[in-house]
C-alpha cells in the first residue's frame, strides 16, 4: 500500500512547490484511499470522521458534532440523517432545539472495523519514515491544526 501512497502514473510535484498546493493534493489523494477503503462498508471518509468523534463520547449534538468536525450545522444534519438511514447512528430530541445524536450498535462494529483500515491507511503513508520523523511529522501537523491567528503581514 505504501507505492500506492508514494507513486502514481502522474509526476510527483517538486518538493519546493507552493506549501498550500502540497496540502491539497496530499489531503486529496489521503482522502481518496480512505473512501477505497470504507467504501464496502458503507462510508465515506467523512462518515468515518463523524463516527470516530463518538470514540470518546458517547453522545453529541448535532450542533457540537458540527462544530468538531468543522462543517456548517446543514451539512451536519444532511450527513446524520445519511448515517441515521444507514443504522449507524440514531437521533433523540432532548428539547425543542437540541437533538442528539448517537451510534447505534451497528454503528459501533462499523466504527471499529473502519478505525483498523484507516490505521492500515495511515501506516502506509509513514511506512517510509522513521519513528523520529513520524514524531517529526505529527508534532508539525498538530501545531499547524492548533494555529489559532495568522502571521502579521510584515510592514514594506
Amino acid at each position: 500500500m505504501s507505492e500506492t501512497l508514494t507513486t502514481s502514473a502522474q509526476q510527483l510535484p517538486p518538493p519546493d512547490a507552493d506549501l498550500g498546493y502540497l496540502f491539497r493534493l496530499a489531503h486529496q489523494h489521503f482522502r481518496a484511499l480512505l473512501d477505497s477503503e470504507l467504501e464496502d462498508l458503507g462510508l465515506s471518509a467523512q462518515d468515518y470522521g463523524i463516527l470516530s468523534v463518538f470514540r470518546t463520547r458517547p453522545e453529541l449534538s448535532a450542533s457540537e458534532l458540527a462544530r468538531i468536525s468543522q462543517v456548517r450545522r446543514q451539512t451536519m444534519h444532511t450527513s446524520v440523517l445519511s448515517l441515521e438511514a444507514a443504522g449507524l447512528v440514531e437521533r433523540s430530541v432532548r428539547n425543542q432545539r437540541v437533538v442528539l445524536v448517537r451510534p447505534t450498535t451497528r454503528g459501533r462494529k462499523c466504527l471499529e472495523t473502519a478505525a483498523l483500515r484507516v490505521r492500515a491507511v495511515e501506516r502506509a503513508a509513514l511506512a517510509d519514515l522513521s519513528r523520529e520523523d513520524e514524531r517529526t511529522v505529527r508534532a508539525w501537523l498538530a501545531s499547524l491544526a492548533a494555529m489559532t491567528a495568522s502571521p502579521k503581514k510584515e510592514k514594506s
